[in-house]
């Protein structure tokens, strides 16, 4: 049952991931910023905080999938719709990405 469960979850978290990164490329900073203006950005980094190289593979994620799809635009991107707190953000998005 473990191993549905870990699919599933992976699944789930790669759509996540593939929309995060459409609505990166797709979206300006500004309309970004509006939607995530109700977004507590200390709840999702401790979300992102539970994941690590170890879980995504254990969900069946294969990050060198997406280390060559992120760029430093999108980096950049990431921190002009953050500011200050895209910095944390950041420094795990490129932790996972080595």
């Amino acid at each position: 049952m473990n191993d549905f469960s870990n699919y599933l979850h992976g699944q789930i978290t790669r759509k996540k991931i593939e929309k995060g990164i459409e609505m990166l490329r797709n979206e300006s900073a500004a309309e970004l910023r509006k939607k995530l203006q109700s977004v507590n950005i200390d709840e999702a980094l401790k979300k992102l905080d539970e994941y690590d190289k170890n879980r995504l593979r254990e969900l069946g994620i294969n990050i060198s999938e997406y280390r060559n799809r992120i760029t430093e635009a999108d980096i950049q991107k990431i921190y002009q719709v953050l500011g200050r707190d895209g910095e944390k953000v950041i420094r795990k998005l490129r932790e996972l990405l080595r």
